[in-house]
């Protein structure tokens, strides 16, 4: 047990920046952007520093969860080639940004996000580069955030929802106190921070300017679920229950349009821009095109914010390879069934996998025959049968007398792992990329694959 353990504390050693520990610690400089894991934050200890950009905060983020691959390229301890393997697996990146959220919103560049001690914190927007990274509610914990992209202004309720907090982020002050003297149910600011909407308990719909004075302009029947504004400010829109979309004129305080939208009652609306994404009370759930006025596909993105249980993560389409280390002899042995044209791999991972021993294919479903003979391997994994060249592994970096290979199996990822060989040389083929192709032949093109590959994301 005692070697066992020695063993895991050298490969964490050769491994260190892939994750064996804990993430790494951070120590901004004043002229970096304040950014930070702890969810307890003074906002006085962002005095002096720079606000970050969102693509700042999910680029941190990512750094202290997601180490860098490249320590692969470090040789192992003497003794340990050949004794272990890592499995590098594809899977989407999930980027944990905050613990103890309340609420957020996001929107473009912008993130504003609330925490269950009245903290507000900002990224992107007019904020960054010249106003605050924070502002604190006047209760806690915050329930609800309003916020566009180029606007200044950012309204929140927090407790018990008694008042609308309004707070110009350029300048990190809260320049507004809105109270109707009832508990507020749904607020909203316009996207260019000139008009403030709320509506209270008693359902009541109040409209004014976003430092300026309330009226209240209508009484809603019905429990209103959706309250804002068009993308140019000048039109007011709320949905209730029963499906009434009803339109004001924020300017003039008058309702200009009315219509029902079938398929209620409803349980939620959500507004996103000229869309509304409804879920019905019998479960339906459809996209509403306001202009239009016609039923499309529900619209859920697999990728983006979201916030569970208290934490908001960040799903990104950028595919990332996670590490797993498997401490075990390397071992890889080829059989051909020369009646069956086939290969027989008994794999690096202890599993049996068939090729075909005409063009390297990967095959499936194979009955087993009585006429397996063991093929030899040459020094790099390869050999030749009939004039046919095969290989299993590409040699990508030798430090010294060690070399990495790695062998790409669909489905399962790339295996990379240590062997000793007798001439030494220092080199490394495509770094921060890692070798694939299909089947077994040699004729087979090879493809090199970074170590981040898919779609662009926030940080690009």
């Amino acid at each position: 047990m005692k070697l066992q353990y020695l063993v895991f504390i050298l490969i964490c050693f050769v491994f260190s920046a892939a994750g064996c520990g804990g993430g790494k610690g951070a120590s901004p400089d004043i002229d970096e952007p304040y950014l930070t894991a702890d969810e307890d934050l003074d906002i006085s200890q962002l005095a002096g520093k720079r606000p970050a950009t969102l693509a700042e905060l999910v680029s941190f983020s990512a750094s202290q969860q997601y180490s860098s691959l490249d320590s692969i390229y470090n040789s192992p301890p003497e003794g340990m080639a050949g004794n272990y393997y890592v499995l590098l697996s594809e899977s989407k990146e999930v980027v944990n940004l905050a613990g103890k959220v309340t609420s957020y919103v996001q929107k473009g560049d912008i993130l504003a996000a609330g925490f269950q001690n009245g903290v507000i914190k900002v990224y992107g927007g007019s904020g960054s580069g010249s106003g605050c990274g924070a502002v604190q509610a006047a209760s806690e914990p915050v329930n609800s955030i309003s916020w566009f992209p180029k606007s200044n202004y950012l309204a929140a309720s927090s407790a018990d929802n008694k008042v609308v907090e309004i707070f110009k982020v350029n300048e990190c002050a809260r320049v507004r106190v809105a109270d109707v003297n009832s508990t507020v149910d749904l607020f909203a600011v316009s996207p260019k921070g000139s008009w403030l909407a709320l509506v209270d308990e008693a359902r009541r719909l109040w409209v004014g300017p976003v430092e300026g004075k309330l009226q209240q302009v209508s009484r809603f029947l019905h429990q209103p679920l959706s309250l804002s504004f068009s993308d140019e400010e000048g039109i007011l829109m709320a949905v209730d229950v029963t499906g009434l979309l009803s339109m004001w004129s924020p300017l003039k305080l008058t309702k200009i349009y009315e219509s029902k939208i079938k398929d209620g009652p409803f349980e939620s609306v959500a507004a996103d821009g000229p869309y509304l994404n409804i879920v019905t009370e019998k479960g339906k759930r459809f996209r509403w095109d306001i202009g239009q006025r016609v039923q499309t596909a529900f619209h859920e993105s697999v990728d983006g914010f979201f916030l569970k249980d208290g934490v908001l993560s960040y799903h990104s389409p950028r595919k990332r390879l996670s590490r797993r280390v498997f401490f075990k002899p390397v071992s890889i042995e080829v059989e051909r069934s020369p009646s069956g044209r086939v290969f027989k791999v008994n794999d690096i991972d202890g599993e049996f996998r068939y090729y075909s021993a005409v063009t390297g294919a990967l095959l499936k479903g194979v009955q087993d025959f009585a006429d397996w003979e063991p093929v030899k391997l040459g020094r790099n994994l390869d050999f030749s049968v009939r004039g046919h060249e095969f290989v299993l592994a590409q040699p990508i970096a030798q430090r010294g007398f060690q070399r990495l290979y790695c062998r790409f199996i669909p489905s399962k990822g790339y295996f990379l792992w240590w062997e000793k060989v007798a001439r030494p040389d220092d080199y490394f083929k495509s770094r921060g990329m890692v070798p694939r192709r299909n089947g077994i032949s040699a004729q087979a093109p090879l493809k090199w694959e970074s170590f981040e590959a898919g779609k662009l994301d926030i940080r690009d």
